[in-house]
């Protein structure tokens, strides 16, 4: 099949497509003081130009007003075009196919020969398709690019640039786009073009709030605000406002962001700025939407399709009524909800080269008609919507770009999933699940044999910054090392075994034929109004519905931070049992308990969940995977395994003396040396563990346990490696997350081994124990945790063993103990793991000391 421009890269182009809405842009020749006569109609445009490129189009068009007056009253007709083009762009009610067909007729009049006055049209023109069709855009940007450089007009050119990366992210060309708009935003600063600066990094910021990189987003986002606000000639930065009020709602911040959005309208009333307003409605929208208040969410998003039809925005129309739709189905008024959701499909279809929309549309459109008895209809729109995401997905530019959008589609699978298991058709329904769980873990394990990477230019650079970092401890300094770490990391391109992203999702019978007698796999979708579960053992398969993923979510947040405090909640351990593990008839038959978890259930330790006064450590082995696609891949390769040698590394880098700090924790909360204390039960944690397995065996301890040691080895095969080192969980910018080993001197390499390197690396480990602080904690969205774990699963070890929480370095040497005498007992791997679980259980200890250890990937092999 061949697939539309839109899809053949990725579609997170949208990321910045909804936030450049009423983005009208400032391009003017640049400004200079003006030594025309007062009042003379040179005199005004070139006061409205320095106004216009501050993106201060309201005040400028008065000016522009009278100067085209005054032109035609002296002749100058190419110049009255100029002034009278220029009073365009603060009409935002204006309908702009109508204006931009308007405008390319001005394109053939005489007077728009000369280059200044069609570079003019031209630019009036771009930011009118920015906002209406993103291929006339590109093609119209790449125009005055090249005229604006024909005329030595540098900075427009530069702006130019960033025009041309919007357009490219909305037609999908990721990458392009990326260079172009970090071009434009680095080339605004190099130019003092603060205007420019307030421009792309509200975008830049923009885009990461559409692929939920909150956090992140708040950088560039405050930094636009904050240069707008400090310069009087920049407009007030209306794109960075409103990206950040979804930030806020990202990160929960729900009062903030309220605020904000109401401050907004309250600048923008009286206004004509209709498409910056439905803009903000659809914030603002979002922000009742998580507080539970439907009312005020559907009032906002009626405003914002009320605003965006007034000016013939279809993409504005196309979200907006899309979320007016679900809100509809929230309050069970299907009709208006199908009349909805109508609206956004045929909005769509206005611009056919936009497809972000389109799945989520149709997956809305499928649940309103499945909930009208409709299920034929329904059938064949989830069909339709999941051949487009995976279209998109099949050729995103990245790993993290394919986990983002499935991030973003989520409710795509999740929705046609309930669809299929209410009509028991489990086996289809296994099938869509798979197609989007543990799918970057799958691509790396199916491409695990290609050519080891060799780092880039970029990577050394990192490197480099790294290790400043790492040394520095002015707060200054590590701000300007941060900041270009950021740039670096942006700046990087994906290798070529990212960009291989067809996998081939396990058929449930192959799955049924991996499991044991004894195992019992469930895979869980969290969502509203009802959650799921799918039960799978090696003869049967049951669909479960749960609770919704908001009570199940807020029950297992609070679990885990009761459990994180040393506190027992043998009540609330209960309440999520009966959530998730008492519909599953199966559990009562079965004692391999393997969970493909979703969402917050990522972080939850089921052993600890309590049947009835016993945990479930005390019937049951715990192990979890990325998805059944890659259990069954693991399970199938370590099947194949048959290397009679079991060679051990083991790694100890902080081995000095004791520290009066007590208790150690294996954390640092921010990789900085000084906070790299001694652990000084790691050397015997490591050496004592030889002693369980068979040589031939090599231990890294102090200034040898280097990261360049480390990896030089690993790349021999060790079949188990065991990493007693500090643990750094970045949960902002997951690809930091890293151990952190001993410092060397060559300078190759920074001794933070983070999770981008860690995919990089070629492993045919039996075992990988991360016997580190959080290493199996990561930013936990809808398609699983990017972290650690993961990273060395699709190196390629096995099995991993890792904390989801600080744990003590005394009693995890204990347990590390327990755990490979065990394994030198030839103990399955999950076997070995719960045998140290309920010794420190049987002992009385809390769960905090005990459930925080999880194996990943194969649990049924032995050393």
């Amino acid at each position: 099949m061949r697939l539309p421009r839109a899809l053949k890269l990725s579609a997170i182009a949208f990321a910045f497509v909804v936030l450049i809405i009423g983005a009208f842009y400032f391009y003017a020749i640049t400004p200079h003081a003006s030594s025309a006569p007062v009042g003379s109609a040179q005199n005004l445009l070139d006061r409205a130009d320095t106004l216009a490129w501050g993106n201060q189009w309201a005040l400028a068009q008065p000016l522009y007003k009278q100067a085209e007056a005054k032109f035609e009253q002296q002749g100058q007709l190419s110049k009255a075009l100029y002034a009278r083009v220029s009073q365009i762009p603060p009409n935002e009610s204006a309908n702009s196919p109508l204006t931009i067909v308007s405008l390319t007729q001005d394109l053939a009049r005489p007077e728009a020969a000369e280059p200044e006055i069609r570079l003019r049209i031209l630019t009036i023109r771009g930011m009118l398709e920015t906002n209406y069709n993103a291929a006339e855009a590109l093609s119209t940007w790449q125009q005055v690019s090249t005229i604006a450089r024909s005329l030595g007009h540098v900075s427009i050119a530069s702006r130019a640039l960033g025009e041309e990366g919007i357009a490219s992210f909305m037609l999908g060309d990721t990458e392009t786009a990326k260079k172009k708009v970090i071009g434009a935003w680095t080339l605004s600063k190099i130019e003092n073009d603060p205007a420019a600066t307030v421009r792309y990094a509200s975008v830049f910021g923009a885009g990461l709030v559409q692929i939920h990189r909150y956090q992140e987003a708040l950088t560039p986002l405050n930094e636009a605000i904050r240069i707008a606000g400090t310069h009087s000639g920049v407009a007030y930065p209306t794109i960075a406002v409103y990206a950040k009020i979804d930030a806020l709602v990202g990160l929960h911040r729900l009062d903030e962001a309220l605020e904000m959005a109401n401050d907004s309208l309250t600048r923008l009333q009286p206004t004509p700025f209709d498409a910056h307003k439905a803009q903000v409605y659809l914030s603002r929208g979002n922000v009742y939407r998580e507080r539970r208040e439907w009312n005020a969410a559907t009032e906002d998003y009626r405003d914002s399709v009320r605003y965006s039809t007034k000016i013939g925005n279809y993409r504005g129309i196309a979200d907006a009524s899309g979320l007016l739709a679900q809100a509809y189905v929230h309050a069970h008024d299907l009709p208006a909800a199908l009349d909805a959701i109508n609206a956004a499909i045929a909005a769509n279809t206005k611009i056919p080269e936009e497809l972000y929309l389109v799945p989520r549309n149709l997956a809305t459109k499928a649940e309103i008609l499945s909930q009208m008895g409709q299920a034929k209809d329904a059938d064949d729109l989830y069909l339709k919507s999941i051949a487009l995401v995976n279209g998109m997905i099949e050729h995103a530019p990245t790993m993290n770009v394919q986990r983002q959008l499935l991030a973003e589609m989520n409710n795509v699978y999740s929705g046609y999933f309930a669809l299929l298991t209410s009509q028991k058709r489990y086996t289809e329904a296994f099938a869509i699940l798979e197609q989007i769980r543990g799918r970057v873990e799958t691509a790396a394990l199916e491409h695990h044999n290609e050519v080891a990477h060799v780092p880039t230019p970029q990577e050394k650079e990192l490197t480099r910054l790294n290790v400043a970092l790492i040394n520095s401890e002015s707060p200054q300094q590590r701000e300007t090392i941060s900041n270009a770490i950021y740039h670096t990391e942006l700046a990087m391109s994906p290798s070529e075994v990212e960009q291989e992203t067809v996998i081939h999702p396990v058929q449930l019978t192959e799955l049924q034929r991996a499991l044991s007698r004894n195992s019992l796999l469930i895979e869980y979708v969290l969502a509203e109004p009802s959650s799921y579960a799918l039960a799978i053992t090696s003869t049967d398969v049951a669909a479960l519905q749960l609770p919704s993923r908001t009570l199940i979510e807020t029950d297992a947040k609070h679990y885990i931070g009761e459990i994180r405090g040393k506190k027992e909640d043998k009540k609330l351990a209960e309440t999520l049992f009966g959530e998730l593990l008492q519909p599953v008839k199966q559990y009562a038959e079965k004692t391999d308990l393997i969970v493909v978890p979703d969402g917050s259930l990522h972080l939850l330790p089921f052993a600890a969940l309590s049947d009835h006064g016993s945990y479930v450590l005390s019937t049951h082995s715990v192990a979890v995977a990325p998805s059944s696609t890659v259990y069954s891949l693991i399970h199938n390769r370590a099947q194949d395994d048959t290397a009679a040698t079991v060679s051990y590394l083991g790694v100890a880098a902080w081995t000095q003396s004791g520290d009066t700090r007590n208790p150690i924790l294996r954390a640092i909360s921010g990789p900085k040396r000084s906070e790299l204390i001694p652990l000084p039960e790691s050397k015997a944690e490591v050496e004592s563990i030889a002693r369980y397995l068979p040589p031939p065996g090599t231990i890294l301890l102090g200034s040898k346990a280097s990261e360049g040691n480390f990896k030089k080895l690993a790349a021999s095969d060790p079949k188990v490696i065991h990493l007693a080192l500090h643990g750094y969980v970045d949960l902002d910018y997951p690809d930091r997350s890293a151990l952190i080993f001993a410092p060397e001197d060559s300078g190759k390499e920074d001794g933070l081994l983070q999770v981008r390197e860690i995919r990089t690396m070629h492993l045919s480990s039996k075992l990988v124990t991360l016997s580190a602080c959080s290493t199996g904690v990561g930013p936990v969205g809808e398609v699983g945790v990017a972290n650690l774990v993961n990273a060395f699963i699709e190196a390629g070890a096995d099995s991993v063993v890792s904390t989801l929480w600080d744990v003590e370095d005394e009693s995890t040497e204990h347990f590390m103990m327990n755990f490979y005498s065990n394994l030198g007992l030839h103990k399955r791997k999950v076997d070995a793991l719960r045998s140290s679980q309920l010794d420190l259980l049987q002992k009385g200890f809390v769960p905090y000391f005990w459930a925080g250890f999880q194996l990943a990937g194969d649990p049924n092999g032995n050393l």
